[in-house]
This record gives C-alpha cells, structure tokens and sequence, in this order.
C-alpha cells in the first residue's frame, strides 16, 4: 500500500474515531437508555434517502464542474468530474476546517490536463459562489438566525462568534473581488508585519503577498469573464448550487420528520441548516466532527419536545450522510486508482 493510500486510511482512521467518541459523549449527556431503545426500534431503511440526496449531490456538482470548465473550453469525462465532486466530499470529511477538499479538486484537475492556473481559478470562484450563496440565505434568514440565538440559554457568544467571521470572511473575498489593488495593499502592509514574516516562513514563500496579488487579479479576471461574458451559464450554475443545499437540508429534514414530532417548514429546516454550517465551518475537527452533531441535536430539540428522538434523528443522519460517504469516496477513490494503475501498466 503506497503512502497516499495510508495517509488516506489514517485520516479516516481518526475522523471515525472523533465522531465515535463525541457521539458517544452526546448520548450519555442525554439518556443513554432511551437513546439505545429508540435505536432499536428504528426501520434503518430510513438512512437511504439521506445517502441518496448525497450521491445526487455529486451527479449535480459533476454536471457543474464539467459545464464551467467547458466555457474555458476544456473538456473532463463525466466519469473524473464525479470521481473529482466525490473525493472533494471525502478530502473536507477527513480534514480539520474541511480545508482538504478544493486542494484535491485543484490537485487532481492537474493531473488530468488542466492548466493548474486556470484550475486554482475555477475551483475557487465556484467556492466563492457557494460562500456568497450560503450567505444569502442567511441574509434573508436574519429573522431565524436571531431567533436561534436568542432562544439559547447558553452558547449565544459562540452562535454571534460564527456570524461575524463568516460575515468578515464573505466580505473579504468580496472586496477581492471587486479591488484585488487595495486588498492587495492591505495585505502587503500585513507581510511587512511581524506576523506577516512568520505567515512566510511557514508558506516558505516571502513574498506570498505578491503571490496572493497574482491570485487575487487572475481571479477577478475569471469570474468577470464567467459573470459578463457566461452569465446565463452563471445563473444556471447558482441555480444548481441552490438545488444542492435544498437537498442537504431536505436529508435532514426528512429523518426529522420520521423519527420526532418537528413543528417547523422546509424553509425554516434549510435556513437554520445554512446557518448552523456557516458557524460551524471554523470547527478546527475532521468534517467538523462532534460539533455538527452536537450543535443540530442542540438546536433541533428546541422544535420539539422530544430530545432523545432528535439525538437518534441526528445521529442517524451523520451516519448516513458523513460516515457511510466516507466509504463510498474511498471505494471510489481506490477504484480510480487501481483503473488508473492498470491503465499505466497496459500503456
């Protein structure tokens, strides 16, 4: 087994066991006994819908993926736009602040004949949209997020905590966006910094600045190109995206109403979901594991009155939506490899 591969397999490793230990955790700060009962009596053919709202996800990222590269006039088979929509789940499950996944993206467009420039741009204008989407929801969801928040007796600092950097970080790469020169002023003034020195120390480059400077304009120029010269493609691509988080809260949504007597609306369900993920998306742990089921049992249970039914809701839809699709991007992943080894071989 290569080192990739064991890399790979370690990461998981430890991702499983994190998750493990805080489900565990969060099952005897509840009632173990009523959560271990509950267990037993669930009809486990709930978890297909979940997992299949996933596996959708990918086909829809991959018809994105391959219909945004075609308006730079590249072209990927279907069958590497699922494998690269697949393992970009995989790499964010496996990494602390999900910060594995537009890597690998980048890393395996590479490998495949994409100029690594135009790559890095692609990729990260389409993580961009999904920021700004995500937080447009929010924004309309204002009235939700202050009623999450007020309604907590405890933990409101780290709820307000999440707003602002998710709003600071939004409107960064905003402003990048818009004046890639003052940010980039900005930014050099912060490499002359003493922080700044040691930030290139650690990147091994001492004058990322610039290199950031290089990004920030190359980037504008590609979204610009996408949104002025594409725009009907762009929309369709929002569009798409939309679809993708409709079907992550509708899996939630879906075993909540099965298994606990939720008093709320679709929209109210996909609202608190965008809201709670862009708080949770700084969570320093692989795929964000034990505060993602931590903070929706905790925010879940307070439409209800039926908390031990939202932990087994909740923890059956980690299973179903984390766990069990980080086997099947390995399966995938691993499948890509051998054909991939054999192709060499037979080459």
């Amino acid at each position: 087994m290569n080192t990739e591969r064991k890399k790979l397999l370690t990461s998981m490793f430890w991702a499983v066991l994190i998750g493990l230990i805080a489900n565990l955790g969060i099952a005897f700060l509840m009632d173990f006994k009523d959560i271990l009962g509950a267990l037993k009596k669930v009809d486990y053919t709930i978890l297909l819908v979940p997992f299949f709202c996933y596996l959708l996800i990918y086909f829809i990222d991959s018809i994105r993926l391959i219909m945004v590269l075609g308006q730079f006039k590249l072209r990927i088979p279907l069958w590497e736009a699922f494998y690269n929509s697949v393992n970009v789940s995989l790499f964010s499950n496996l990494t602390p602040f999900a910060s594995g996944g537009q890597p690998f993206q980048i890393l395996h467009l590479t490998s495949i004949g994409i100029d690594s420039k135009k790559a890095t741009n692609v990729v990260l204008s389409r993580h961009v949209e999904f920021m700004f989407t995500a937080f447009f929801i929010f924004l309309i969801s204002i009235p939700t997020a202050i009623g999450l928040a007020n309604s907590m007796k405890i933990g409101r600092e780290p709820m307000y905590i999440g707003f602002i950097v998710s709003l600071l970080m939004s409107l960064f790469f905003l402003f990048t966006l818009i004046s890639p020169n003052t940010i980039s002023r900005f930014v050099l003034k912060f490499q002359k910094a003493k922080f700044g020195h040691w930030l290139g120390k650690i990147l091994k480059k001492e004058d990322w600045a610039e290199v950031f400077h290089n990004w920030a304009t190359s980037l504008k120029e590609e979204v610009s190109f996408l949104w002025a010269e594409k725009t009907f493609i762009m929309i369709v691509d929002v569009l798409m995206g939309l679809a993708n988080l409709s079907l992550q809260a509708l899996s939630i949504y879906y075993v909540l109403l099965r298994l606990t007597p939720i008093n709320a609306s679709f929209f109210h369900v996909m609202a608190t979901f965008v809201i709670i993920n862009l708080v949770i998306y700084y969570i320093p742990t692989p795929g964000a594991s034990g505060s993602i089921e931590g903070s929706y049992i905790w925010i879940f249970s307070g439409m209800n009155d039926a908390p031990a039914a939202t932990t087994v809701a909740i923890i059956l839809w980690r299973f179903a939506t984390y766990y069990l699709h980080i086997l099947f991007g390995l399966g995938i992943f691993f499948l890509y490899s051998y054909t991939s080894e054999k192709k060499v071989k037979h080459a």
